[in-house]
């Protein structure tokens, strides 16, 4: 670096609107790295925060800057979750300012609240990368945890656009994934070092860095290689996506109609959206999320009128509300699996909640309404489930964005782990934005952490498959009315070792180089950590 262009950026870095005006952009330009754009430059923006950070020496700027970034990444990359607010917009368009603005406000204070250590922390340029990743990472894993958690829109999801990069979840997970990638982000502050210039052993670090994604590249690449997608071809899964408008998936006038659209789209029988050159009946369909309107586990004619489309041995997945046993005033958002001859075989009820859209919290303390206004507050189902089929062994239901979580789709118990992911949901609320492709690659990702194959069907999509490394198989597009049948996916053979260990390893890596900081704060002279 020139001392011209030194001079040049520490005038420009030390003014505190151009540089906060910079920080909104990079953030923004960052979101763009996330699907459905998927625009790997993005990535970059990161870089531009990291470099800002590295920059600043005042608590107060550092974290006005991170929470500026922040803020402009939620903004771009959650807007679409106003759209929910426009189904009814009588009742809700007055929180549009809130969902727009107030969401991303609120997600940005986390990393604020961490990343300004680095403004006065006194570390060698070296260690910046490591420790400003390694905090990034953290705070990301505490969104993702504390109160009901959001993991939404993890740093790893940018990676969305390479089936090859993303294989390493299955060994470190999503956090861990997202820490190299901050880790391959925070490069560039090596460039504003002197050390850079004046010692040549610096330059080492940043082909190390570059390293990065290449090495992921090429392990996840041998991975496919030597894993290609198992089915069985004697068992067939049939997807039925009704793409039925928010409107009137509730109104009364059209409930009849609705469950009727989705016999027919079950019914149909054609080679046309299936992978045989001729027909062959489906033995397991599969409908989204609350596709029934109407209490199934009570409601004998309305099951016996569903369950004549099932010939002998098919069983039909359908997501339908219920009531708690033990209040019945209370409704929870359950799947059923119902058989041949119309009895409920099975049955989950939903666990994790979506806050303002199923429950409020703090009702006591917050003003807001719920989005699903048609019940009283959903009650949360005791906890996961292995649902055991005939031939296909146990399946693991998630409803919605619980499969958003990772570590936290299939049940701890190894006699009972599931060799099927089923997702049902509905994102209906959201048109046609980037949520539901987001939620889309959420879920792929599970797959891919648990080596387990996923059916999601979703009610305007997108209904997907993929096999245990996350490799699309098949789809039905968002806004679409349709069906796909597919053949039974089969898990891999061994468990991953992200199934065997969870986020230890990123827990690990982030608890042993806080310490080393820690520690070479404490024992080594302060000269040697002080940034030039």
């Amino acid at each position: 670096m020139t001392r011209g262009h030194a001079a040049f950026s520490g005038l420009f870095l030390t003014s505190t609107w151009p540089v906060l005006v910079l920080a909104f952009l990079a953030g923004l330009f960052s979101a763009t790295a996330l699907p459905p754009w998927s625009f790997p430059l993005g990535i970059f923006g990161f870089s531009v925060l990291f470099v800002l950070i590295y920059q600043t020496k005042t608590i107060k700027k550092g974290a006005l800057i991170v929470w500026v970034f922040s803020f402009g990444y939620h903004l771009f990359g959650l807007q679409w979750i106003s759209n929910a607010l426009l189904i009814d917009s009588e009742k809700f368009a007055w929180l549009l300012p809130f969902s727009l603005m107030g969401i991303p406000a609120l997600l940005a204070i986390i990393p604020s609240l961490i990343m300004p250590i680095l403004c006065k922390i006194l570390i060698p340029p070296f260690w910046f990368p490591v420790l400003a990743s390694t905090l990034w990472t953290l705070s990301e894993y505490l969104r993702g945890h504390i109160f009901s958690g959001f993991p939404w829109n993890l740093p790893a999801y940018m990676l969305s656009f390479s089936d090859s990069i993303l294989q390493t979840a299955s060994l470190v997970g999503v956090y861990g994934l997202s820490w190299l990638l901050m880790l391959f982000a925070a490069g560039p502050t090596l460039l504003f070092t002197r050390e850079l210039w004046s010692r040549h052993y610096y330059r080492v670090f940043i082909p190390l860095l570059l390293l990065i994604p290449l090495a992921l590249w090429f392990y996840g690449t041998n991975r496919l290689d030597k894993n290609p997608t198992e089915l069985d071809s004697n068992y067939i899964v049939r997807l039925v996506q009704g793409n039925i408008p928010q409107k009137e998936k509730w109104a009364p006038e059209f409930r009849l109609r609705n469950i009727e659209k989705y016999i027919a789209l079950s019914k149909i029988q054609d080679a046309q959206h299936s992978q045989k050159a001729t027909f062959k009946t489906p033995n397991l369909i599969i409908w989204p999320e609350t596709a029934i309107p109407g209490l199934i586990a009570t409601d004998d004619d309305l099951r016996n009128w569903i369950g004549h489309l099932l010939k002998k041995e098919m069983q039909l997945i359908t997501g339908a509300p219920s009531l708690s046993q033990t209040d019945t005033n209370q409704p929870l958002n359950s799947v059923f699996v119902l058989s041949a001859d119309r009895k409920i075989t099975h049955r989950y009820d939903k666990s994790h909640l979506v806050p303002f859209g199923e429950y409020v919290p703090f009702r006591g303390w917050l003003p807001f309404p719920k989005l699903v206004t048609k019940f009283p507050d959903f009650k949360a189902g005791p906890g996961l489930a292995s649902i055991k089929l005939p031939k296909v062994g146990y399946i693991s239901p998630l409803v919605c964005f619980e499969v958003i979580f990772p570590g936290k789709v299939i049940m701890a118990d190894a006699e009972t782990r599931p060799s099927l992911l089923i997702n049902l949901t509905n994102d209906a609320w959201f048109g046609k934005s980037a949520g539901p492709y987001q939620h889309l690659e959420h879920a792929r990702l599970r797959a891919i952490e648990e080596g387990i194959p996923l059916i999601r069907v979703a009610n305007t999509g997108i209904s997907a498959t993929f096999d245990p490394l996350g490799r699309k198989l098949s789809e039905i597009a968002l806004g679409e009315t349709g069906y796909v049948d597919q053949d039974l996916i089969k898990p891999l053979r061994s468990k991953t070792l992200y199934t065997k260990i969870g986020d230890s390893i990123y827990l690990l890596i982030t608890t042993l180089i806080i310490s080393v900081t820690v520690l070479g704060k404490l024992f080594f002279n302060s000269r040697s950590f002080k940034f030039h």
